[in-house]
């Protein structure tokens, strides 16, 4: 596995108040590439929990890509919402699965350079349409957050996941607002706090909300029982897993 902290912007490091062992941390999580198939420390892990929750004829199957050629894989609907390297390429090839990817100012719904284009502040699938729902590193992106889960909760059937990762603070003790969309119309972005994008820091996609230690309570609170895996979150280790169920 190739460790790589450059990986980790020092501008993003000094804007987040990242300390040094924070930084390492983060570093491992966006990196510790496979060396078979590239992926980062957080897609293998969001793999082996998918491996834990739905196994082969009674047993974990030993890799995702063994997985998704059963029939149990075969007859799950999943969603991929934003491409997850290492996972997309294991799922691809699913009858049943959906992957897409947020276009700005383009209709959710329609397709671009082949692409399904949808977004959390509004997907176009039908309520109660899939059994898993894939997200990594996305949710804090979202200009409304509880409008994201609840999109989220809404395109799953009874019973049915969302398994995800995100980029939870060990020193934020309660989840808050960054930034807005402004309500004049035309999409500018409104500042509630620092402002820090990614990948970069300053450069990037916009951090709308700050994901704190409460962040499995907000789950809860949104309607999803939640589990934590490879957690808690902590100064040493921020690559945690987090699996959402819709009751039923």
């Amino acid at each position: 596995m190739l460790y790589r902290r450059r990986v980790i912007p020092p501008r993003l490091v000094e804007l987040w108040g990242l300390s040094e062992r924070q930084a390492e941390a983060l570093a491992r999580k966006e990196s510790c590439d496979c060396s078979g198939c590239g992926s980062k420390l957080r897609a293998r892990r969001l793999a082996d929990v998918l491996l834990d929750l739905y196994p082969v004829a009674g047993r974990r199957a030993d890799d995702l890509r063994s997985w998704a050629r059963s029939p149990e894989a075969g007859d799950l609907r999943i969603a991929e919402i934003n491409r997850i390297d290492g996972v997309h390429e294991a799922l691809e090839d699913l009858a049943r699965f959906h992957p897409s990817e947020y276009v700005s100012n383009v209709r959710p719904g329609t397709h671009v350079a082949g692409v399904r284009h949808e977004s959390l502040m509004g997907l176009t699938y039908e309520d109660d349409r899939f059994d898993l729902v894939l997200t990594s590193e996305t949710l804090e992106h979202v200009p409304d957050l509880a409008v994201a889960l609840a999109e989220i909760r809404r395109v799953l059937v009874p019973g049915g996941r969302h398994v995800f990762t995100a980029p939870v603070s060990p020193d934020v003790a309660r989840t808050f607002p960054r930034a807005r969309v402004a309500g004049d119309g035309d999409g500018s972005v409104e500042d509630l706090a620092p402002p820090i994008k990614h990948p970069g820091g300053d450069v990037g996609y916009h951090v709308f909300t700050e994901l704190g230690r409460d962040f499995p309570e907000v789950l809860e609170r949104a309607g999803f029982q939640t589990e934590v895996r490879f957690g808690p979150v902590s100064d040493d280790d921020l690559a945690q897993v987090y699996v959402g169920r819709k009751p039923g």
